[in-house]
């Protein structure tokens, strides 16, 4: 059983997976560290744009097209 999450967590530590590392690497050009703020960055302005957790994120690529293209 995992342990509660606390709002006030400074690390954040586990294993990557091979395909977890590729994209954190992809995504900070070789660093994975900045992969991974780059990640985050990514996803706050998904959440701007309305995304949410469950949701498809094809879908709402596509119905938000315009929204994200200005």
């Amino acid at each position: 059983m995992a342990r509660p999450c606390k709002d006030d967590t400074r690390y954040f530590s586990r294993p990557l997976s091979d395909a977890d590392r590729a994209i954190l690497m992809a995504a900070g050009c070789g660093d994975i560290s900045a992969g991974f703020r780059e990640v985050l960055a990514v996803y706050a302005d998904l959440w701007h744009a309305g995304f949410r957790p469950g949701d498809d994120p094809l879908l709402f690529l596509n119905e938000n097209d315009s929204y994200l293209n200005s």
